[in-house]
C-alpha cells in the first residue's frame, strides 16, 4: 500500500490503493440471514460498525487516507447473524455522484469537512461516523445517514476521529486540529451526551495530530512534525500535509478537568504515532503504549518512513519533562485495541494487526503486557485482517471476544471471524460469511443492542 514518488499522479486504475482489497465496491445492500460456521456465542447481542472510504470518483494521485464514507454493519443476536448492511454516508458528494439525496449539515460546520471515513462509535445513544476533520455525521442503526451532529449547537469546530470513552465513567473525550488561528481545542462531553467542557490550545503550528491518549487524570496530546502544507493545498492536494525534519515533536500534559488551556509542553525524539493502545495513570507518571513509526508523510506521502511500526511503552515523566521508551514488541503492526472497559485505566492485554506498509494488514495479533507473551491468530497467506474489536463476555479483561473482519485474496470475498480471546491461537469460534467484499478500512466499533 505504500506510495512510490510517482504515484502523487498515478491514474486510477494503476494506483495500489485503489487495487485488491483497497478497490471500493459500487453498491449499497441490506442482506438477512447470514451463514455461520461454528458456534455464535449467545452474549454477541449487537451491530459491529465498520468504517472507511469508499470513493466513488477517485481521481489521479488518490490518496488512500480519502474517499467518501462507507459504513458496514454486521448484526448479531441469539446465535445468529441476523444482518449485513452497507452504506454512504450521505454527503453532497455522494448526492452529486450517486444521486442519494445529502443528509442535512449542520449551520456549525467548519471551514473543512470530511465525509466520516475514519471511525464509528456510539455514545449516548448517538451512532456517529467521525472523519478526520469536520463535524461527525450521525447515523440512525441501519445506517441512514441523519445529519451533521454539533452536539446540539454547542460543536463549532472539529472533532478527532479517535475520541475516548472512559470505560469507567462513560465520559467521551476527544480533541480536534484546526488551520486556522487556533490549532488544537479539547472537548469532554458528559456520558449524558451534553458537552460540558471546550478549550482553545496555543499552538505555534498546524499539525495532523491523528490521535491522543486519555488517563483517569489527564490528556496527552502528541504533536509531532507531520505539517500542513499550504502549497500542497494550492496543488489540489487532498492530503495536504508533509514531514518537516526541522519541526520539533512535543508531549502536551493537559487535566482533564482544566477549565483553560494550562498544557505543559516538552520536547521528545521526532517520530509519529497514528494510534495509542492506551494510557492510563501510575503515580505522577503516565503509562503510555503506542504504535510508534520512525516518520511519516516524507514527501506528502506514505513511503520512507523508516523502520516497520512497533509496540513501545512510553513512561512519561510531567515532573522533570522526560519520556522514556520501551519497545514491547518490534514485529510490524498497528491498529491497537484494548478491552473497551479499561480505556483510560490500567490494561494487561492488548490486540494488534500485522502491518506492513508494502503490503498492508495481515494477521492478528494478542499482547500480554504483564508476561511479554505474543499470541497470533493465523488468518492464512491469502488473509488479511481487520482491526480486531473487543467485545466482553465475562468480569476478566480478556473474558470475551475479538471480531475482526478478514478479507480472503484467493476468494476475493470477507468474513468475520469471531475468536475467543483467551484461546487466541486456536481456530475462530465462529465466522460469518459476508455477502461482499468489505474493502480495507480504518476502524470500528461493537454495539450492544439496546
Amino acid at each position: 500500500m505504500s506510495e512510490t514518488a510517482s504515484q502523487s499522479e498515478l491514474a486510477p486504475e494503476n494506483n495500489p490503493v485503489l487495487q485488491g482489497n483497497f478497490a471500493p465496491v459500487d453498491t449499497e445492500h441490506t442482506v438477512f440471514e447470514l451463514k455461520v460456521t461454528g458456534t455464535l456465542p449467545d452474549c454477541l447481542n449487537g451491530t459491529l460498525y465498520r468504517d472507511g472510504p469508499n470513493p466513488i470518483a477517485p481521481e489521479p494521485g488518490h490518496h488512500w487516507f480519502a474517499g467518501d464514507a462507507m459504513v458496514h454493519g454486521i448484526t448479531l443476536a441469539e446465535g445468529k447473524a441476523l444482518a449485513y448492511r452497507n452504506r454512504w454516508v450521505r454527503t453532497a458528494a455522494v448526492e452529486r455522484h450517486k444521486g442519494y439525496l445529502a443528509a442535512p449539515t449542520s449551520p456549525n460546520q467548519p471551514g473543512a469537512q470530511g465525509s466520516g471515513s475514519v471511525n464509528v462509535i456510539e455514545h449516548a445513544g448517538r451512532l456517529l461516523a467521525l472523519p478526520e476533520v469536520g463535524l461527525p455525521w450521525k447515523l440512525d442503526p441501519e445506517l441512514d445517514t441523519l445529519g451533521q451532529y454539533d452536539f446540539g449547537g454547542h460543536l463549532a469546530s472539529n472533532m478527532t476521529a479517535h475520541p475516548k470513552i472512559d470505560g469507567k465513567t462513560g465520559e467521551l473525550l476527544f480533541f480536534g486540529y484546526d488551520f486556522g488561528p487556533v490549532h488544537l481545542r479539547y472537548h469532554c462531553a458528559a456520558a449524558s451526551g451534553e458537552l460540558v467542557r471546550s478549550i482553545e490550545i496555543e499552538k505555534p503550528a498546524a499539525t495532523m495530530m491523528h490521535d491522543f491518549a486519555v488517563t483517569a487524570t489527564r490528556v496527552v496530546f502528541m504533536d509531532f512534525p507531520v505539517l500542513f502544507d499550504l502549497e500542497m493545498v494550492m496543488a489540489g492536494k487532498s492530503i495536504p500535509f508533509r514531514w518537516n525534519e526541522n519541526a520539533p515533536a512535543r508531549i502536551g500534559i493537559l487535566p482533564r478537568i482544566a477549565e483553560r488551556d494550562e498544557t505543559q509542553w516538552f520536547p521528545i525524539e521526532p517520530c509519529y504515532v497514528y494510534h495509542p493502545l492506551n494510557a492510563y495513570d501510575e503515580a505522577d507518571r503516565i503509562i503510555l503504549d503506542v504504535i510508534r513509526h520512525d516518520r511519516t508523510f516524507v514527501q506528502g506521502n506514505l513511503q520512507n518512513s523508516g523502520g516497520p511500526p512497533t509496540l513501545e511503552r512510553w513512561y512519561i515523566d510531567p515532573r522533570n519533562e522526560h519520556l522514556t521508551r520501551e519497545v514491547l514488541s518490534d514485529l510490524p503492526q498497528e491498529f491497537p485495541r484494548v478491552d473497551p472497559r479499561v480505556e483510560c485505566h490500567p490494561h494487561r492485554y492488548g490486540y494488534t494487526v500485522e502491518f506492513e506498509l508494502e503490503r498492508g494488514p495481515g494477521s492478528l495479533l494478542k499482547h500480554d503486557l504483564q508476561t511479554g507473551q505474543i499470541l497470533r491468530h493465523d488468518v492464512g497467506p491469502a488473509g488479511a485482517a481487520s482491526e480486531g474489536v473487543f467485545v466482553p463476555g465475562g468480569p476478566g479483561e480478556d473474558e470475551g471476544y475479538v471480531l475482526s473482519v478478514v478479507y480472503d485474496a484467493d476468494r476475493d470475498t470477507s468474513a468475520l471471524r469471531v475468536i475467543a480471546a483467551q484461546d487466541f491461537a486456536g481456530p475462530p469460534v465462529a465466522t460469518v460469511e459476508l455477502p461482499v467484499r468489505v474493502p480495507f478500512g480504518f476502524h470500528g466499533n461493537w454495539v450492544p443492542s439496546q
